[in-house]
């Protein structure tokens, strides 16, 4: 009688973890990816206004107004479309059924994207989008991390800082010999060619912007870049085609297909 006892206590025990484990994944937020118009959230009795990498969660309402378009994603890379006005619940959110020639390559990249909210979540500002690491203010907005970079020129781009009286130091790392290159600019974005004599297409450089002329580097966020020579570039037509033809179903236009391509796919031309 009492090993039946036992072995009762023990089945409602891991049925009960079995109902949270399911609850919990059930629960997963979703993430704002793309917005048009004004549609807005209610939290908590606030309001707040959608942005890409806002939080749909169970306590939120999405507000939909006419003609707004909102694409939001989950944590296994499903894209969702909604286009419909009025006011939806969690649980509403959780019906729509995702878009489906979303193929396993851009999946895998939204679930990377989705991770890359979840991870910024509790140090990410929704309002400017902008990062914080510590009291350091991540300023590099573009080119994204980890990207790859095809064509004569890149252009880099910061996120200026309020009642900031002097200029910016950029600095470029060449990452198989660690040489460093600092530049002094007044401005928020610089140019430089791949001429093969700074830039060499097949190698790997990692930059960063700082607001003093030494920092610590070990210290020192650095984003990384590969400059694809024209054999690697030709290797990735098949993606890229894949990415164009996506992005184009969900109504993207020409600039907004090349800036989605090269910040969140990573393919950059």
């Amino acid at each position: 009688m009492e090993n039946l006892f036992k072995i009762k206590r023990h089945l409602l025990v891991f049925t009960v973890f079995i109902f949270v484990t399911q609850y919990a994944i059930s629960q997963q937020d979703f993430f704002i990816y793309k917005v048009k118009g004004e549609p807005y959230i209610e939290v908590n009795d606030s309001i707040k206004t959608v942005t890409k990498g806002s939080i749909l969660s169970s306590n939120t309402f999405l507000n939909m107004n006419s003609d707004d378009v909102v694409h939001f994603i989950d944590d296994k890379g499903g894209m969702y479309e909604l286009l419909n006005t009025g006011t939806y619940s969690y649980s509403d959110l959780q019906k729509i059924p995702a878009i489906k020639d979303n193929t396993s390559f851009t999946r895998k990249v939204y679930s990377y994207v989705w991770k890359e909210f979840t991870n910024n979540m509790p140090t990410r500002s929704n309002k400017s989008g902008v990062v914080y690491r510590g009291d350091d203010e991540i300023l590099m907005s573009y080119p994204a991390d980890s990207v790859s970079v095809f064509g004569g020129e890149i252009r880099f781009g910061w996120q200026p800082k309020k009642n900031k009286e002097n200029g910016y130091y950029f600095m470029l790392r060449d990452v198989e010999t660690g040489s460093i290159i600092t530049m002094g600019t007044p401005a928020t974005s610089l140019s430089l060619m791949v001429d093969d004599n700074l830039l060499k297409t097949g190698k790997q450089y990692e930059w960063t912007i700082t607001e003093t002329r030494f920092p610590n580097l070990k210290e020192t966020l650095f984003y990384q870049f590969r400059l694809l020579t024209e054999d690697e570039f030709k290797a990735k037509q098949g993606d890229i085609k894949r990415i164009n033809s996506f992005l184009k179903q969900l109504g993207y236009n020409k600039a907004e297909i090349r800036e989605t391509r090269c910040q969140d796919f990573k393919i950059c031309y």
